[in-house]
This record gives structure tokens, C-alpha cells and sequence, in this order.
């Protein structure tokens, strides 16, 4: 009789511990799996690392403007020529470079994962044929306004900007600078007890940007030359934004465009 009651013990046990297991089993493949954690994106590590010298002389470039198209990537080479573009993705690039002097100039790259390029970069000077010098008693009538006014009309033939001619002053009589611009798109002009200023309607900061002035190629304060007497002023440029303005007349903090005004006192 004991063992009988023995046995039918063990085997309550035995069938128990297989109910358990059976439950156990169930509620783990109900459970949510898990994924395991999965590893960091790597940071892009590719790079150009380059020397921007002139064609001829084998010399340095500094001051370059370095951009590759098509993304925010824009910097500029030191006095020895050299630049870093780092943290690219592996691709391919056009890599533009525009130097005062120099023509601009392009170059297709492709980079590998990790691949960190180490290439110079020679950029041809342009090439100038200057006409003599002829003085003919006073300002205006050749040299180096002759030439300014040569170069003004380049760049008006170029189509970037605004440009107002000696003949369109004349025929409009402004009284100061700021009536020379009443009429421009892209500028707005705020005028209060006599005293003007200029205001960029196309620039990078919208509404409220100030332009960069250049009179007679010099960089000058834009305080209070609106409200200034137009005597004397033979041609005005009008650059509404960064990019329209050409390198010779920007500046590297230039965020709003640029006013170029000649004086005849500049020839």
C-alpha cells in the first residue's frame, strides 16, 4: 500500500513539472522578441584636402573661393593655397574654384568611402591687353576712367545686376544718390528727416539687409551716402544679392549685395 501511494506521488510530480514547462514554454513565445541593438551609422569620412597654385608661376593662391556645386560646402584657401573640404560621403563631386585674376574653373572628383584626396590645383590667369594711356588734360577724358568705364560696360553686357549709365543720370537729374535708386527692383529706400538709407529686398537676412557700398573700387561706409549730392557720379552697379556681385567688389562678411558707384573724381 505504501508504494503504491509512492509511485502515484512521483507520478503527479513528474506530470506537474510537465504542465509547468508547457506554460513556461507558451508564455516565452508569446513574449515580444527583442531585436538585438544595432550599430551607430558611421559618420562620413571622406575629404579633399588641396593646394590652389597659379598655373604659371607655380605660386601659391590665397583668397581662392572653394565650393562644391550642388551642396552648402563653400570655404577659401589660405596664403599658402590650401583648403580642406572634410566629413564627405563617397560620390562624386564638381569642385569649383574662383580666384580674382583668374578664370574660374572646375574639376569632377570621386571619392571612395574614407578616401581622403590630396591633389593641387592650378587655376590659369587670365589673360589682360591693356589699351596705352592717353591723358587729355583732365579727368574723364581717358586713362584709367576710360578703362573703368570699358570694364563697367563688360559687366553690364554680362546681364548680372543693375546698371545706371551716365546718360540715364543726366536725363533723370537726381538730386542725391538716393533718387538714383528710387526706382531699382530689389531695393527699398527709407528716407526720414532728410537722411536716407538703403535697404535689400533679395538678400541672404530678406527685409532690413544692408548692402556693402564701393565708390571708385574702394570698399566705404554706408551710413549716409544715399543722402550725398549726385554731382559727379558718372555710373552706378546695383548687386541685389551675394551671388550676382562679382568677386572684385565682395567682401567675405558681404551677406545683402553690393552698390558700386564711379565719380568722374575717380578717373
Amino acid at each position: 500500500m505504501v508504494s503504491r501511494l509512492r509511485l502515484n506521488h512521483s507520478l503527479f510530480a513528474l506530470g506537474l513539472s510537465a504542465a509547468l514547462g508547457s506554460t513556461a514554454r507558451a508564455q516565452a513565445s508569446q513574449s515580444p522578441q527583442i531585436p538585438p541593438p544595432s550599430a551607430p551609422p558611421l559618420q562620413p569620412s571622406a575629404g579633399i584636402v588641396g593646394r590652389i597654385i597659379d598655373q604659371q608661376s607655380q605660386h601659391p593662391v590665397g583668397g581662392a573661393r572653394v565650393a562644391l556645386l550642388g551642396t552648402p560646402r563653400r570655404g577659401d584657401s589660405d596664403s599658402t593655397g590650401r583648403f580642406t573640404q572634410a566629413g564627405l560621403a563617397a560620390g562624386t563631386y564638381l569642385l569649383q574654384v574662383r580666384a580674382i585674376g583668374y578664370g574660374v574653373t572646375s574639376w569632377l572628383i570621386e571619392l571612395d568611402d574614407g578616401q581622403v584626396l590630396d591633389q593641387v590645383f592650378e587655376l590659369a590667369p587670365l589673360a589682360y591687353s591693356l589699351s596705352p594711356v592717353v591723358v587729355e588734360g583732365g579727368p574723364g577724358g581717358g586713362g584709367i576712367g576710360a578703362q573703368r568705364m570699358r570694364s563697367f560696360g563688360e559687366r553690364r553686357r554680362e546681364g548680372r545686376g543693375v546698371f545706371i549709365t551716365q546718360e540715364q543720370i543726366k536725363a533723370s537729374n537726381p538730386a542725391n544718390v538716393a533718387d538714383l535708386l528710387r526706382d531699382v527692383p530689389g531695393l527699398r529706400l527709407l528716407c526720414r528727416a532728410g537722411q536716407c538709407t538703403v535697404q535689400m529686398t533679395r538678400g541672404a537676412r530678406g527685409s532690413g539687409c544692408q548692402p556693402d557700398w564701393v565708390v571708385d573700387g574702394l570698399h566705404a561706409t554706408y551710413s549716409s551716402f544715399p543722402s550725398m549730392p549726385a554731382v559727379g557720379i558718372v555710373a552706378v552697379e546695383i548687386y541685389r544679392t551675394v551671388s550676382e556681385t562679382p568677386l572684385q567688389f565682395l567682401r567675405t562678411d558681404n551677406v545683402c549685395g553690393t552698390i558700386v558707384v564711379w565719380t568722374k573724381s575717380g578717373s
